[in-house]
């Protein structure tokens, strides 16, 4: 074979391999552009559930406050001398050695200011009092048992607030210990409704629906009883005994 020869044939060996490589890159292409448009065939729809729940603790704090404007020796006589309504009080609600918790004893000087008329001017002026408190805390899984002490409170808490002593009750925080449990229940739950509320979509169109793609979960709500107001970073009522706990999750799911 010619030295012409055999160049003509490498020319025509290497436009095979070229074409060859081009149609290669051809049915990749394609196939590339297909899985692309099959990926995109996908349905987003969001899931919901919810279910009703009786709080099982019950929480109650009260301060017990005294106050001088002379010394924090003062304070704290008159915080003694409040102290035995208040015992009589936590011996009457019968609380367990769990039930009832007392904070430590605080006692410090604290500054404030008043407005006062100082040469025909009104200006502020700074003064320090005396503050002697301490802080209860009491909780228990039998509700009535708290809610009975709070209803007992008032007639105690007057003896109490006597020469200097006040005595401040907060609000009976009302919280659910198995919330964990009711959290994956609930996910499980707007999981299947989601998927169900997919596939009535896809058959009114003729297609059937397949497997997740992505999913998201949003915030719970625990709101109080038939209660429909919702925050966006979630709600946590503890003002109702009663509540709805309710689970969203936006779920895409493809489509065949």
């Amino acid at each position: 074979m010619t030295s012409a020869s055999r160049a003509g044939w490498a020319a025509v060996l290497a436009t095979a391999i070229a074409s060859a490589a081009f149609l290669a890159t051809g049915i990749f292409v394609v196939r590339g552009l297909t899985d692309l448009k099959n990926a995109s065939d996908v349905i987003n729809v969001t899931g919901s559930a919810r279910r009703s729940i009786t709080s099982d603790l019950a929480v109650w704090t009260f301060t017990v406050r005294s106050e001088s404007e002379d010394s924090l020796q003062a304070a704290y006589a008159q915080f003694r001398a409040a102290q035995p309504a208040l015992d009589r009080f936590v011996r009457g609600q019968n609380f367990g050695a769990e039930e009832l918790r007392r904070e430590p004893v605080s006692a410090a000087p604290e500054t404030y200011t008043v407005i006062e008329t100082i040469g025909g001017e009104n200006e502020e002026v700074e003064r320090t009092r005396y503050v002697v408190s301490q802080a209860y805390r009491a909780q228990s899984g039998d509700i009535a048992k708290i809610q009975t002490a709070v209803g007992a409170a008032t007639a105690s808490f007057v003896d109490a607030s006597t020469g200097g002593v006040t005595v401040e009750s907060g609000a009976i925080s009302y919280l659910y210990t198995k919330l964990a449990d009711v959290r994956l229940a609930l996910l499980k739950d707007a999981s299947q409704d989601a998927q169900r509320r997919a596939q009535a979509i896809a058959e009114s169109a003729g297609n059937e629906v397949g497997a997740v793609k992505n999913a998201r979960m949003g915030v719970f709500q625990i709101t109080p009883r038939f209660e429909t107001s919702v925050e966006d970073s979630g709600s946590y009522d503890t003002r109702s005994l009663e509540k709805d706990v309710t689970a969203v999750v936006e779920i895409d799911f493809v489509v065949r």
